[in-house]
């Protein structure tokens, strides 16, 4: 699975560097892409990749990461959202595909694991462990993209009312991250609770957006309603996706 982990990590990588609120120029961008294929490449030479597959690795992760970066910069009408899953979605299919063909992981990043001293580093292999992390870091930033894919594919966007549901910004990453980890540890029962916690938190924030009164209220709230739900789902599946990923690589 180092072929899978290396794709994560480098989506997630180049959205964290990339990723701002306000959005980012043609330059920004570049620099994520480039940051995210150094990780790559990276983390492919302490793994125990050959020269010319450390180059090859990095090649194609800064090809895809730049096409990836290009849809944030493109005007919306142009850009489907099904371009960009295509591209994302696409990658992880064809890196579990060639999964087959690469080897255990060894070099430096085995090396190290082995001399961890913590309990765990009996029962996970190295393999999982590094997908494990990467998939941590695409559950962040690329996680929240694909999430605005989603609802900007189901057109469920609140356009200028958005700004008032910022803490979906922080409490989504967090939301996967604990959904994610309850599917690998068996807790689904804590992941159920942090998405009725959420729930509860954001309730007064859906009723408050439609306190403009008048006829509109209620429409108005249907509307932040649905965005909260295809937002919350499409991250929930996404994070539960991974898990199960991360799981049957143990």
């Amino acid at each position: 699975m180092i072929y899978v982990a290396l794709g994560m990590l480098g989506f997630g990588i180049s959205d964290l560097v990339r990723w701002s609120p306000d959005g980012v120029g043609a330059r920004r961008a570049v620099v994520a892409a480039a940051f995210g294929a150094g990780a790559v490449s990276l983390v492919a030479a302490l793994s125990g990749f050959e020269t010319v597959g450390v180059v090859a690795a990095a090649v194609i992760a800064l090809a895809v990461l730049l096409v990836w970066s290009a849809f944030d910069l493109l005007p919306a009408w142009l850009v489907k959202p099904r371009f960009a899953f295509t591209l994302v979605f696409g990658a992880l299919v064809v890196l579990i595909a060639a999964s087959g063909s690469a080897g255990p992981i060894g070099g430096d990043v085995a090396a190290w694991y082995s001399n961890l001293a913590f309990g765990f580093t009996a029962r996970v292999p190295v393999d999982q462990f590094v997908l494990g992390a990467g998939a941590a870091l695409f559950l962040l930033a690329t996680g929240n993209r694909i999430v605005r894919l989603t609802l900007a594919a189901t057109e469920a966007s609140l356009l200028a009312g958005e700004g008032t549901l910022r803490g979906g910004r922080l409490l989504g990453p967090m939301e996967r991250v604990i959904v994610a980890a309850g599917v690998v540890s068996g807790g689904v029962a804590a992941a159920a609770f942090v998405i009725a916690a959420k729930g509860l938190l954001r309730f007064r924030e859906i009723r408050s957006v439609g306190e403009d009164g008048g006829g509109a209220e209620q429409a108005r709230i249907d509307e932040v309603t649905e965005y909260f739900l295809v937002g919350t789902f499409a991250s929930v599946l996404l994070a539960a996706a991974v898990g199960v990923l991360v799981l049957a690589a143990g």
